[in-house]
Parts: C-alpha cells; structure tokens; sequence
C-alpha cells in the first residue's frame, strides 16, 4: 500500500529538519546524507524519495530553516511594522541566538558555502536577498533607509552573529551585539 500525501509530507519535513540541524552546526561538507538520515531515523533509500542530490537537500534545507524562522513569521496584527522589526533584530542580535541550537544559516554557512557548488550558492543567495526583502518591508515606505542600506544592514548583523559564535568571552560578545543593535536602529531610523 503507498504512502499517502500526508505521510509523504511528514517525512519530508523530518528530512528538512533534521539536514537544517545538521548544516546549520556542522556545515555543508562536514554531513553526509548518511548523517541526516540516521539523525531523523529513516533510511538512506528515503533521501531519495524526496531529494536528487544533497546539493538538493542543502537548497531546500535552507528555504525550510527561512520559512519556519522567526522573520517568517507573521507580525502579529497590534505590534506596528516598526515595532516588530525591532523585537526581531533584538532577537537576531541576541546571546540567546549565538548560543542557541538553531542558529541562522546564512550566518554558520556564510564561509562554508564559498567552496560549494552552484545550486547550494544559489540557495543561500535566494535567502540572503529574501531576508532583505522582508526587513525592508517592515522598515517601510517611510523609514529613512533604502535598498542598500538594508543590504548593509543584513551583512552587518549576519556577520555579528558568525563572528560571536566563533568568540569565547561572553562580554566581547555582548558589545558587538549591542553595537550592531545600535547601528541597526540607526540605519532604520530608531526603531
């Protein structure tokens, strides 16, 4: 009897999940298809199932983690744009989100995805350039920043956060994400 769509589904997300995981702590090269199978306990023939390639696996690994990240989701309907745009960053730019378990990819990637091949470059341009998109959507019409502003912006605080995953003295880390906060609110115009 075949899988049903819903089945199907489940375990794709499973595979999503557990290569998001995995990229995002170890990066591209250090997993094997082997590794993101055995951590989501499904077998190799799987993978297969649902991606063609682990080049495949990375792209839709990274639309996964951007689409369930939390400037994904919705801005709740009492919070302005503004506002809301400021609680993300805060988070963004927060220990929590240094040290936490899921970091962001385009931060914990940004070097490992120099030597990959083109479709994981690709990837993990789409979602830089949609991450721009949604903060310059928040900022608004009337915000005193423009596209490359936000460009700026973003490169500024993923960096923030690669650099403060690598550094071991917790209050260095602190001022560079408050620095980076604080440029932040500048660039917006002081959100």
């Amino acid at each position: 009897m075949p899988y049903s769509k819903k089945h199907k589904e489940e375990t794709r997300q499973s595979i999503l999940k557990s290569a998001n995981e995995l990229f995002s702590s170890k990066g591209f090269s250090a997993v094997t298809v082997n590794e993101v199978m055995q951590n989501c306990s499904l077998t190799r023939g799987a993978f297969y199932a649902h991606f063609n390639s682990k080049s495949n696996l990375y792209s839709e690994a990274l639309k996964f983690s951007a689409t369930n990240s939390e400037l994904a989701k919705l801005k709740p309907k009492e919070i302005s744009s503004k506002d809301w745009l400021g609680q993300l960053l805060n988070a963004y730019l927060s220990t929590e989100h240094v040290d936490g378990e899921r970091p962001c990819p385009l931060a914990f990637l940004a070097i490992d995805i120099v030597s990959q091949d083109k479709t994981a470059k690709k990837a993990y341009a789409h979602t830089f350039k949609n991450m721009n998109k949604i903060i310059l959507d928040y900022a608004g019409d009337n915000a005193p920043c423009n596209k490359e502003d936000i460009l700026s912006l973003t490169s500024m605080i993923i960096g923030a956060v690669a650099v403060s995953r690598t550094i071991e003295d917790k209050d260095l880390v602190k001022n560079i994400l408050a620095s980076c906060r604080q440029q932040a609110r500048l660039i917006l115009g002081g959100i």
